[in-house]
This record gives C-alpha cells, structure tokens and sequence, in this order.
C-alpha cells in the first residue's frame, strides 16, 4: 500500500501532466470495472447495465482484469472481440483496486487521443464488478447532474468516516477535466482508494454532488465479493485475510432481498453453458454505445 501510494503520488507531483479538453457540457461516460476473480457478479453487472435507457452516453465500456482465476477470461475476451467499444486489460502485476482504475483511465486517453474533442468520453464513471443497476434511468440521471449544473464528482456521499465528505470507489463519477488537474491527487491504493482525490476536489473548491446511488434506488452495491473471490482463489492475498467477509448492500434495509430477485431473474443467463446467449444479448445490446440520441 504504502509503495504504491509513495510511487503514485511521486508520479503525480513529478511526472508529465495530462492535457484533458475542457468539459463541454454533454456528459459522454467511459465506465471503467475492476474485475477480480469476480467474473459471476461482472457478468450480472452488464446485463443490468445493457438495460439502461440511455445506454449510449456510454461512450467506453473498460474492464480491468486483476489476474482472475476464476476462468473468466475467455468470456472477457470474447465481449471485447464482439463489441468494438468494449476493451479488456488484463493486469497481471500490483493486482490492486486502485491500480486497476489507474490503468483503466490511463487507457481510455490512449484509445482516444486521436478523436475528434466532441468524440471522446469526457466523464470517468467507475463502477465495481459487483454492483447491479437497478434504475433504467441511472445513466440518464447521472448525466443531468454534469449538464445542469457545476458538478466536477457524483457519487453517494458519506460524512461520518473522514474529515471530507466522501463516496465509496465502488460507484462514482468524476469528470476528466477535473480529474487532470495538477491540484487533484489521483486514485490510490487504500482503504477508500478514493478519498485523496474527493479531499483535493473539497479543497480545491470544486463541487462534489451528492448523488443518492444505493439509497436512491439507481443501483445496489453487494460488497465483500473480492474478500470471497480471494478466500475461493488467493488465499495469500490481504483480501482473503478481511474479518468482515459478509455482503452488507450499503446498509439498504431490503438489500439483500433486491440483489437476489435480480440475479434470480438472469440466473439461467449467468449459468456457465449459457456464455454464447449472454455474449449475444450484451452485444446487441452494447452495439448503441456512443450513440446519443
């Protein structure tokens, strides 16, 4: 933890800046995932994100892939082969939550620096693996904040845990612009890999909106699946070593009863033998990224 953050942030004061466009007003996201042996809730992420009813403000669809053993990678591979917007990393060294969105971002102003300004995805919305949408109009709603109003970050914000309100890395968006600047720290290996750069935001006297996530309705995270992929798949890693291994749905009091009628719903789509119809379904469905209405 501490090498990364001594690397990243070393990177960050010394290292050359990225020269971001300015935000123009109409919110174009690239969705970046971590996925870490937890390929199962993935699958069931992107089925609930292929029903959004303004699917085409996802401009990029980027999996990270942090050496999964959970023999998803074939799956990854195929998606990314079928749908030309979607693209797979597959990270086999520093296998962190952290390092995975790095590499994520940092692949997205590659893919696209040779687009025209208007063309690019100009908000970063990172979403974990075992997250489900459960408003069609999360998308739609999430762009209504970055248009109408000042908004540099949307996310649930919580006020009780450090001394700048923030929200949790598993569901938040922030703008590339804001993101780039020199007075932002970047994302970085910790218990809330988030929170440095929501505090630099605070400080730097830009607006981090509120956006009701979990409570709202929009989605439902699980949690905890990394700390079972890792007691399944890498017992030697920290993860599998967390006392607290049980899914806590960010405290909605019908959490876990939400998340199981969901994935009771697509449970035969999320059977193994069913990958052919899955792939189908999503690149159908993942063939409207980038078209805005």
């Amino acid at each position: 933890m501490l090498a990364d953050q001594t690397w990243t942030l070393g990177r960050w004061k010394l290292g050359p800046k990225s020269v971001v466009p300015a935000f123009d007003g109409d919110p174009r996201f690239a969705l970046v995932t971590v996925n870490f042996s937890t390929t199962h809730y993935l699958k069931l992420m992107l089925i609930t994100l292929a029903e959004q009813a303004e699917i085409g403000r996802v401009h990029r669809l980027i999996v990270v892939d942090n050496d999964s053993r959970d023999g998803g990678l074939p799956f990854l591979r195929e998606l990314t082969r079928r749908v030309e917007r979607a693209h797979l990393l597959e990270n086999r060294r520093f296998p962190t939550h952290a390092r995975g969105l790095r590499l994520g971002m940092r692949h997205l102003s590659h893919v696209e620096r040779r687009m025209p300004v208007d063309a690019r995805a100009n908000v970063v919305l990172a979403c974990d693996t075992d997250v489900i949408f459960r408003n069609p109009r999360t998308i739609q709603e999430l762009s209504a904040v970055f248009a109408q109003g000042d908004a540099a970050f949307a996310g649930e914000l919580r006020r009780d845990l450090y001394p700048y309100p923030e929200a949790q890395a598993s569901f938040f968006a922030v703008r590339r612009d804001c993101y780039a600047r020199p007075d932002v720290a970047p994302i970085v290996h910790h218990g809330a890999p988030a929170y440095w750069m929501q505090r630099s935001l605070w400080r730097a006297g830009l607006h981090l909106h509120d956006f009701p996530s979990n409570r709202g309705g929009y989605i439902l995270h699980r949690g905890r699946a990394g700390v079972e992929a890792a007691r399944t798949y890498r017992r030697g890693d920290p993860h599998a070593t967390a006392a607290t291994r049980d899914p806590h749905y960010m405290g909605v009091p019908d959490g876990a009863i939400v998340w199981n009628r969901v994935e009771a719903k697509y449970a035969s789509l999320l059977q193994p033998n069913r990958e052919d119809a899955l792939l189908a379904l999503l690149s159908d469905r993942f063939s409207a990224l980038g078209e805005v209405a």
